[in-house]
């Protein structure tokens, strides 16, 4: 059965970059996330917060799907950005080191496709700190300037 999702009324204009603070290990650390978004008292939301997620399964980087495209987002509710964003989770904690190249690369992917559907500029890819400046997210060590640069560089190429 769907989850009673609420559909986005204003146009994606932003992705907006989380971490998940948590270790990545070699299990579907996403199902987990999901499961606490749905069953925490703080939260109990229909479903996993964000959009899409990359996380290590078995050894490899994924790309994790969560929200439909169409869908609010739980994942930045600071300035609306959950009605005109799509949310990224980056499973990990990047407050303690940078995020592995493969995960960079499956992100790069990922945002390069969604700005290029959307039309959304490179400059709108949006760390959750940004609006949520009580947070460290999507973490101290992650370089938001080289995740936009290499996205525009993708972009040209396409």
């Amino acid at each position: 059965m769907m989850p009673n999702y609420t559909r986005m009324t204003k146009p994606i204009e932003y992705i907006v970059i989380h971490h998940s603070l948590t270790k990545d290990g070699k299990t579907v650390d996403w199902d987990a996330i999901r499961k606490y978004h749905m069953t925490d008292p703080g939260h109990r939301w229909v479903d996993i917060g964000y959009h899409y997620g990359i996380e290590n399964v078995n050894g490899v980087y994924k790309i994790m799907i969560g929200r439909p495209e169409w869908a609010v987002g739980a994942h930045c509710k600071e300035n609306s950005m959950n009605h005109k964003s799509l949310g990224i989770c980056v499973v990990g904690n990047y407050d303690l080191g940078l995020p592995p190249e493969e995960a960079m690369e499956q992100l790069v992917i990922l945002c390069a496709n969604l700005c290029h559907k959307y039309k959304i500029p490179v400059a709108n890819i949006v760390p959750h700190s940004k609006y949520a400046t009580y947070k460290t997210c999507p973490g101290k060590m992650f370089v938001m300037e080289e995740l936009r640069r290499r996205v525009d560089e993708r972009l040209k190429g396409k």
